[in-house]
């Protein structure tokens, strides 16, 4: 009995045992299958890598030699741009030495210029030092070479006044010379107008320094008139401030002028000195006083016009209508 079953067992386990070994076959195949298409996976995966890789360099590659093509535009570009402003820098310097050089040579034209004038002006007061030559001119008599002398006509001796008026006419035309100023531009014009406006103020203060030295002189001759006359009489000297005063409203026309009209000072040098009122100032103040005079004087005018027609009205009114007459002006010169 006992191997009965055993042999049933046998026969029974053998059909189990192929199947399972049939089962590790297929599974066998299965990771095959599985390790062959991971292989393939892996190798299609290391394709597409190796791809992505290249593309990836071949657009480094352009990135880079995009950037040393750019680096080398912009070098080329600052290069240019150096050489320009380099260039730009030689014209500004050679504007500015040549205008330092035109500054220094105005500086030195204007130093000689004024050198000149200096010396001219020493010059001419040394003229005006030296004695003074007679107006006159003495001609010998008889051939003699020292005899009695005698002057010339009176012709030789004055001037007429056509001819003082044809050599002022001379030297004014030769001192003032034609103002040109076509073409000139308004820098060119400033510099024109600033240029006259010195020389008129360079007149002025010789005009002033001419009329203060004549005034000077004039006081030092009186001065020693007066000493000498005191020294004549044998009085001895005398103070300055005993001494004749100078007139300062002296005429220079009216000296060089018989016909001349006197002239009218305004104020006199101490307001010049002290007053530093300006023009227009003073123009307001006096028409301010000139309109009160005017209206002064108008109504001093209707007054007097008032009382004359009172008179007249009192005069026709005599004889009966007197109190009306009175009563008529007196009311007039209320509403006055």
């Amino acid at each position: 009995m006992d191997e009965e079953d055993h042999t049933e067992e046998q026969t029974e386990e053998s059909p189990a045992s192929g199947f399972m070994s049939f089962e590790g076959d297929e599974a066998k195949v299965k990771m095959e299958a599985k390790k062959i298409r991971d292989k393939e996976k892996q190798a299609q995966e290391m394709a597409e890598y190796e791809e992505m890789r290249k593309d990836e360099r071949e657009k480094e590659e352009r990135e880079i030699k995009e950037l040393r093509e750019r680096r080398e535009r912009r070098r080329k570009e600052r290069q240019e741009e150096e050489k320009r402003l380099t260039e730009l820098r030689k014209i500004e310097e050679a504007r500015r030495k040549a205008e330092e050089e035109e500054k220094k040579k105005k500086k030195k034209e204007e130093e000689q210029s004024k050198k000149e004038e200096r010396e001219k002006k020493l010059k001419d007061a040394e003229e005006r030092l030296k004695p003074k030559k007679p107006n006159y001119v003495i001609a010998k008599k008889g051939g003699e070479e020292g005899g009695p002398k005698e002057p010339t006509s009176k012709e030789d001796m004055q001037k007429s006044k056509e001819q003082l008026e044809e050599e002022k006419r001379a030297i004014l035309a030769q001192r003032i010379q034609p103002l040109a100023i076509d073409g000139l531009n308004a820098e060119k014009l400033r510099e024109k107008a600033k240029e006259l406006h010195d020389h008129l103020r360079k007149l002025a203060s010789d005009k002033f320094d001419c009329e203060e030295n004549y005034k000077r002189q004039q006081k030092d001759l009186i001065e020693l008139a007066e000493r000498a006359r005191q020294l004549s009489k044998g009085k001895g000297k005398k103070t300055s401030g005993d001494v004749q005063r100078v007139d300062d409203s002296f005429d220079n026309l009216a000296d060089k002028y018989a016909g001349c009209p006197p002239k009218i000072l305004l104020h006199s040098k101490y307001e010049r000195l002290t007053d530093h009122r300006s023009y227009g100032e003073r123009k307001d103040l006096y028409e301010k006083v000139s309109k009160e005079l005017e209206e002064l004087i108008e109504k001093d005018r209707i007054i007097k016009e008032h009382q004359r027609n009172v008179r007249t009205n009192v005069g026709e009114g005599e004889g009966g209508e007197g109190g009306e007459g009175e009563e008529a002006p007196q009311e007039e010169e209320v509403e006055a």
